[in-house]
């Protein structure tokens, strides 16, 4: 089995706790990722030690989520957080505690956590505490509610959709009970709000086995989440999985397949409606709107495509295309990128002419110049060759005549 190589800080850390008379562990999803021989980004730790005692302990520190006993040490210019061992309340929201107490017990710090494989602590003194048998489920790459699972689906509602976004990243199945306390509980994801749901199914998309998607459906989560897109899936499950897997890790590219079947006018309000940032929104709706036109095969007609799109625009476009499996795809984007090399003109500010020429030539009517300029672009696109200022100056003067 794999022992955590813990960083000097967090040794220096766990041992000044124990020092002073307190108890002090790594926990979470660093130990997990630890024994599954990922190398951790966090090194979360837990203490029987009092947030106003760790304070005591450490020279620099600063309070992160006090109310929860949650304090940030600061040690070589770096941020570790410590949480004192903590009961939660009932949770009238399905997200927050009403209260949390203290306690000096890990086990009852480890059972309010989520799932078996996340409620495994560890220190090199004492080696692993692993109260639940998260080893074990590791061991048998399965997701598995810590205690009853239908408990702690009902504390905290978004834990149902990180036990999917889990099983995507790990490539783990979810254990049945546990499944079915999902199912059972679904509608409770409606709670939960846009910004951490569109954080969990991102996450979902992005990772190696994005095919675990299945379980939105399956579990009947996506129904409560949006019934639009679960919807859209019907009769098209085998579609969107397959283009999924096949995707480019771009999220505008993968909501664009995961909402490829819903109508194209629609795309836009969803991606509102889940809190998307401006630019991933307009990537994804632009995406969706094309994506029942054919592929381009000419160079000419792919100019055309991308100067109607946006170059950026249209090379996800062509991802999106070549995930559904489209042949024509690949080709696409080889010419695309043969025309970006080459500084072929796509749009009106490469024109080798701008609207102070055309004015210089006599035209005054700034709508005249916009519809020449719209001209000489069309005329660029078609013979890329034409775009120097002698050339088009020559076309626009005869064109005037």
């Amino acid at each position: 089995m794999n022992i955590p190589k813990l960083p000097d800080d967090v040794k220096y850390i766990l041992n000044k706790l124990h020092t002073n008379g307190y108890e002090g562990y790594i926990v979470g999803g660093c130990v997990r990722d630890a024994i599954m021989g990922i190398p951790p980004h966090d090194w979360d730790m837990t203490t029987s030690a009092k947030p106003e005692e760790v304070k005591s302990i450490f020279s620099h520190t600063f309070d992160t989520g006090i109310k929860h006993g949650t304090v940030t040490v600061v040690l070589n210019k770096n941020n570790y957080e410590i949480t004192t061992y903590r009961i939660e309340g009932e949770y009238d929201d399905c997200r927050h505690p009403n209260d949390v107490s203290f306690t000096t017990d890990l086990h009852e710090d480890l059972l309010r956590r989520d799932f078996t494989m996340n409620a495994i602590a560890y220190n090199d003194e004492e080696g692993y505490v692993d109260i639940f048998g998260g080893i074990g489920d590791i061991d048998k790459c399965v997701i598995k509610g810590v205690g009853e699972a239908e408990e702690r689906f009902r504390e905290d509602a978004l834990r149902m959709l990180r036990a999917v976004r889990f099983s995507a990243q790990l490539g783990f199945e979810i254990e049945e009970k546990t499944k079915q306390a999902l199912i059972d509980n679904c509608a409770l994801i409606e709670k939960i709000s846009a910004e951490r749901i569109r954080e969990e199914i991102t996450k979902l998309l992005m990772s190696k086995h994005s095919e675990k998607a299945v379980f939105l459906w399956e579990t009947g989560l996506l129904k409560h989440i949006s019934e639009e897109i679960d919807m859209s899936v019907k009769g098209h499950e085998e579609e969107v999985i397959s283009s999924l897997k096949l995707s480019v890790k771009n999220v505008s590219v993968l909501f664009a397949l995961f909402l490829r079947f819903v109508k194209a006018e629609r795309v836009k309000d969803i991606m509102k409606d889940l809190r998307f940032d401006t630019k991933t929104l307009k990537e994804t709706d632009i995406i969706c709107r094309y994506m029942d036109k054919n592929v381009p095969e000419s160079r000419v007609e792919i100019r055309k495509m991308a100067s109607e799109m946006g170059k950026d625009n249209f090379a996800l476009y062509l991802e999106a295309k070549k995930a559904c499996g489209d042949a024509l795809a690949e080709n696409a984007q080889k010419e695309l990128a043969d025309i970006i090399e080459k500084n072929e003109c796509l749009t009106i500010k490469e024109l080798a002419v701008t609207g102070d020429d055309i004015k210089a030539l006599g035209v005054k009517d700034g709508k005249k110049i916009g519809e020449i300029l719209k001209a000489m672009l069309n005329t660029v696109l078609e013979n890329p060759e034409l775009n120097s200022k002698e050339k088009l100056t020559d076309i626009i003067k005869s064109n005037l005549e």
